[in-house]
């Protein structure tokens, strides 16, 4: 299999079109589901010990799980059926949401967001390889932030629903299961979809994804970036603002303009992805990643300047990882895409595993503006990896 071979004809029947809502509707149900249970798991966890230490290892377990089972996707999508694999993952991650309130003690709780963890890493990462072997390389940047948007509205609406469910009794958890078996739905209305293309032996090996991750630094460097921002600004956004002085409503306001951004930038990212130089594309976004922080950091406490500024750095800086697949499945085809994509999640793991323990720190030792400071420097590595790139 080599890098230019095409893996499907620029046109795009219903079958295509099929296979990419399929995926598309999973893990957007799956985002749904976990925007819903991500504050069911920290306040109930909060009652059960009070320490936000231990909800912070607990968070950080999910990125420790994405670099663990990502590796192994390959080798899933080479011994089954990649369709087969997605199911009985969406059914693994489904019964451990019960399994919560079944074990309310934080010991068992580790365990089950582990094995949570796993899989549903291993159904994002079959979504997009099936995304991606689908998308026709003219509209790949828009179906890609089709995706994005996906994930990010999914997670925000599941926040929000949050809030209707409450935390109390069987029925948050039984209803965030039942979203996450919904997922298997698509499966089953859309019959004709084409599938996802099982990984080849040869490419299904461990020593293919590392040998890709160093072909191509700029792309994961996308990865790295937007799994670090992705998960600081959850978790640290509302802390800085209130950290200003400002009300914990405030904060709360502020991540929910961001996450507006979020949701609102991928479908033009994409589409920009489409219609001009992707190199160059990457490159711009890195320079508002350097810059984003710096400017809220000017910003000082002047709360409207502040949302402002973080609706376009989250918003845009976030659309590195659509730019990032849409680059990943220009330059990469066939059973090779799954090892591609499985080394992308990787990086975005690291990112999300080192950085926001970072921040926090700084954010601690100068506070608050640390952890903006913190966010620049990660766009200058970031900026410095990609325009490297960009010159050659």
């Amino acid at each position: 299999m080599t890098m230019t071979e095409t893996y499907l004809p620029q046109k795009i029947g219903l079958p295509q079109k099929q296979g990419i809502a399929t995926a598309i509707a999973c893990t957007g149900l799956i985002a749904l589901a976990w925007g819903l249970s991500s504050p069911i798991i920290s306040q109930n966890m909060e009652r059960m010990t009070s320490s936000g230490s231990l909800l912070g290892w607990l968070i950080s377990l999910a990125a420790v799980a994405t670099i663990l089972s990502t590796p192994f996707v390959p080798k899933l999508m080479n011994l089954f059926k990649p369709r087969s694999v997605m199911i009985a993952c969406l059914v693994i991650g489904a019964a451990t949401i019960p399994a919560l309130k079944i074990f309310m003690n934080p010991a068992a709780w580790f365990l089950i967001k582990f094995i949570a963890s796993c899989a549903f890493t291993i159904v994002f990462v079959i979504a997009e390889i099936w995304i991606n072997q689908l998308a026709p390389e003219h509209l790949r940047g828009r179906i890609m932030g089709m995706y994005g948007a996906a994930l990010a509205g999914g997670m925000g609406i599941g926040s929000g629903l949050a809030v209707k469910t409450g935390i109390e009794g069987w029925t948050p958890f039984l209803i965030t299961a039942a979203i996450n078996l919904a997922a298997i739905l698509p499966f089953i209305l859309m019959r004709k979809a084409v599938q996802v293309k099982a990984t080849s032996k040869e490419d299904a090996r461990f020593q293919v994804i590392f040998k890709i991750m160093r072909a191509a630094p700029a792309i994961m460097m996308c990865g790295v970036v937007f799994g670090a921002i992705e998960q600081s600004l959850i978790y640290f956004l509302p802390v800085y603002d209130t950290r200003l002085g400002h009300s914990e409503e405030a904060g709360r306001i502020l991540l929910l303009i961001a996450a507006l951004g979020i949701v609102l930038f991928q479908y033009p990212m994409g589409l920009l992805a489409d219609k001009m130089n992707r190199k160059r594309l990457t490159v711009i976004l890195m320079v508002v990643a350097v810059l984003g922080p710096i400017a809220i950091v000017f910003a000082g406490t002047n709360f409207a300047l502040i949302a402002t500024l973080a609706f376009f750095y989250a918003g845009l800086t976030t659309a590195l990882y659509t730019v990032g697949l849409v680059r990943l499945g220009e330059r990469f085809k066939g059973s090779q895409l799954a090892a591609a994509n499985a080394g992308f999640i990787i990086a975005y793991g690291i990112g999300s595993l080192i950085v926001p323990p970072l921040a926090g720190k700084m954010m601690d030792i100068y506070s608050p503006y640390g952890f903006m400071w913190t966010m620049a420097g990660l766009g200058l590595a970031g900026f410095m990896v990609a325009s490297l790139r960009f010159r050659r």
